[in-house]
């Protein structure tokens, strides 16, 4: 019934007939893992990619049926690539380490690719880098692996040959479209890094379209046109980060830096407005801080931590989790009691074990987020004593970028100038200027 259902494309009939019968055998049948199989694939079918992807798991590591190996490395590469997914149980446990046989060229590259990056992780480099030179230069996964490569040269601070290795990959055809923006992103922060700002800012401009939900891009963008002494163009970019959609971004140092702008073109009472919101927008994370809350009992730090990209992936995980259970509940008359039963339990113990790991990862991002509020709050103090200091002198230009030609807006022409009050145009937000007058005498 369960083989009939599948290739009737009934998914909930299939997993149904597979677990029934599952309930009834061992694991020495010799039709266990095929009917686990079913099982996975009809539940990755319905959307269920969980409790698939700890059944394909089952499959692969068990080595029962080696003959099923094959799929069950398919369907966790189909999941992984698509869905969130159970990094620590999949990766960590198993794919990281396992020795597989019996894989096609394929699968093999893709099973190399996990163990690389699981080695380099864990800073067992020589291992990765042997398993990275093991995929095929026609897989999709070696310009990734040389990617990751790159990535460590970064953090040797051996910027050149970084460079050079990311110049390679730059000129490659066909590139997935998230890879080739952490080429060209990681690219424009060495030239950052080098004060090769001009170039930095072409490697922004050449992915910006193509990441347009990201604000920490804009505010990479904004340090960069900071530095080539674009104040305008710089707060431009910083007034889009008020958007509504970039509410959630945790970046302290933007305030410093929207009020290091106006600094710079002698707009002192802004410039200290600026400064102060950094107060007004983390106060009760700072209040915390200083009045000596534990990190792990302060819900401001809490809150603030859970949007950063360090517990982003199992916090999405943990997302799709909640998702998936919910459908589950959808499916439940259609499923039966003995599988929704199933399911649950599955899910159940998935959200704990993910909800525990979140708590985890989150403690080590509060630690992040409070190390700069603080440094950011000491930026703020020596910034107001500098605008103090201003005052007294005048209007002076303070040392720093020389600053650019003042934006003009045309009497004609072919362009069309719109000034904004309060709105934000989604395709807009990296085009934003402020043609705040500069008020230094030089």
């Amino acid at each position: 019934m369960a083989v009939e259902a599948s290739l009737n494309e009934d998914a909930v009939l299939a997993s149904r007939a597979a677990h029934h019968y599952l309930r009834g055998a061992t694991v020495d049948d010799p039709r266990y893992d095929r009917a686990m199989r079913l099982l996975a694939e009809n539940a990755e079918r319905l959307g269920l990619t969980y409790p698939a992807s700890l059944w394909y798991l089952d499959i692969a590591r068990s080595r029962r049926d080696v003959e099923l190996v094959r799929d069950a490395v398919s369907g966790l590469e189909r999941i992984m690539s698509t869905h969130p997914y159970d990094e620590h149980t999949i990766v960590h446990g198993y794919l990281g380490s396992a020795d597989i046989s019996g894989l096609s060229a394929a699968q093999q590259a893709f099973v190399d690719y996990q163990q690389g990056l699981d080695s380099m992780r864990r800073g067992v480099d020589d291992w990765a880098k042997k398993k990275f030179e093991e995929i095929p230069v026609a897989s999709p996964y070696h310009a990734r692996a040389q990617y990751v490569m790159a990535i460590r040269l970064v953090a040797r601070y051996k910027l050149d040959e970084a460079r050079e290795a990311l110049e390679i990959l730059e000129d490659l055809d066909d590139l997935p479209a998230d890879l080739e923006i952490d080429i060209h992103r990681t690219m424009a922060r060495i030239m950052f890094e080098e004060r090769r700002f001009n170039d930095a800012l072409k490697e922004y401009e050449s992915i910006r379209k193509s990441a347009p939900d990201d604000p920490e891009l804009l505010l990479e963008m904004a340090w960069t046109e900071y530095y080539r002494g674009e104040y305008r163009r710089s707060l431009g970019l910083l007034l889009a980060l008020d958007a509504p959609g970039y509410r959630g971004l945790i970046a302290p140092e933007r305030y410093l830096l929207e009020a290091l702008n106006l600094q710079q073109l002698c707009q002192f009472e802004p410039a200290r407005l600026a400064a102060v919101r950094l107060g007004a927008r983390y106060g009760a994370a700072l209040n915390d801080l200083r009045s000596g809350v534990p990190l792990k009992d302060s819900q401001a730090l809490r809150s603030a931590a859970g949007l950063r990209e360090g517990g982003k992936d199992v916090a999405q995980f943990r997302k799709r989790l909640r998702i998936e259970r919910e459908l589950v509940a959808t499916l439940a008359r259609r499923m039966g009691p003995e599988l929704t039963a199933s399911m649950v339990a599955i899910y159940d113990v998935g959200l704990a074990e993910a909800g525990r790991r979140e708590d985890e990862l989150l403690t080590v991002e509060m630690e992040r987020v409070a190390s700069e509020l603080l440094g950011a709050e000491e930026g703020v103090r020596l910034i107001l004593h500098e605008l103090s200091v201003a005052l007294l002198r005048g209007r002076g230009r303070t040392t720093g970028p020389k600053t650019l030609a003042s934006f003009q807006v045309p009497a004609s022409g072919e362009m069309v100038y719109y000034q904004f009050e309060g709105e934000f145009w989604t395709d807009e937000l990296d085009d934003l200027i402020v043609p705040m007058e500069d008020r230094c005498i030089d």
